[in-house]
């Protein structure tokens, strides 16, 4: 009886709320994607470090699909959704949401093309003068985001799905996403042979977990914690753990509905 009441406790001196609403990239496995068998949920290794994170105070986590990535945003802006689970930071976006530091995982930020027509890439100017895709409102850390914006001819697509499909017609010459989750979603749609990845990185950003500043749930009590709870599990190795674990349930998931 008295751990129940000392959790009751913790949990209300750090945040009014016993419950956090969350969303995200819902094309992000293994961190997040939307459960096929549930489709107004979001599952994956993100949502399962932050279940981790907050189980002994009592907090409920409540992952909602409420549509593509730039809605996710959207929804965290005028704090419709308590918390983001993963995303890069950009001044922009800092304007409305706090960070939970340090990041779960950094994450490398590549060129997918297809296979047959590489490119020689040593420096981003080398994607001058060719057409590109990535997802609305996607950040590839604020340098090259300034730049592509100046310099480069790149197209932001309401999925990943679609910009690879776009990439496979040859109607784009290459994708901008994360290495881990391009080939996860390419492998779930079983064309991971016909696209390759560039060998060198145009950016790594940490992933970060955030709090809407808009939302009754963000309190400085409730940041410091989870910034506490997130450091330990990085320092042990925990994310990685998770993300593995998550890959076999995207692996099965998307075989069984291919499937039927």
């Amino acid at each position: 009886m008295s751990s129940l009441a000392e959790t009751t406790a913790s949990a209300a001196a750090l945040t009014p709320c016993t419950t956090l609403v969350v969303t995200g990239n819902p094309e992000y496995p293994p961190f997040l994607w939307r459960d096929k068998t549930h489709p107004e949920k979001l599952i994956g290794a993100a949502v399962d470090l932050l279940n981790l994170a907050v189980k002994d105070i009592g907090v409920t986590v409540d992952s909602r699909y409420v549509g593509p990535w730039a809605r996710s945003q959207e929804e965290a802006k005028v704090g419709r959704v308590d918390m983001l689970t993963g995303a890069f930071i950009t001044d922009q976006r800092q304007t409305y949401m706090d960070y939970v530091k340090p990041a779960m995982m950094d994450m490398s930020n590549v060129i997918f093309v297809k296979k047959g027509a590489e490119f020689s890439l040593n420096d981003w100017s080398d994607l001058k003068g060719r057409q590109g895709d990535t997802l609305i409102n996607n950040s590839f850390g604020q340098e090259f985001d300034a730049y592509a914006k100046n310099e480069l001819n790149i197209e932001q697509v309401r999925s990943i799905e679609f910009a690879f499909e776009r990439l496979l017609l040859g109607r784009t010459d290459y994708v901008i996403y994360e290495e881990y989750q391009g080939y996860a979603i390419a492998e779930s749609r079983g064309f991971a042979e016909k696209i390759a990845h560039l060998p060198k990185a145009i950016s790594s950003e940490g992933l970060y977990f955030t709090l809407s500043k808009a939302s009754r749930c963000n309190t400085p009590e409730l940041l410091n914690y989870l910034n506490e709870k997130i450091a330990g599990y990085v320092q042990e190795g925990v994310p990685a753990k998770l993300a593995a674990d998550a890959m076999t349930v995207w692996r099965e998931q998307s075989t069984n509905i291919d499937g039927e």
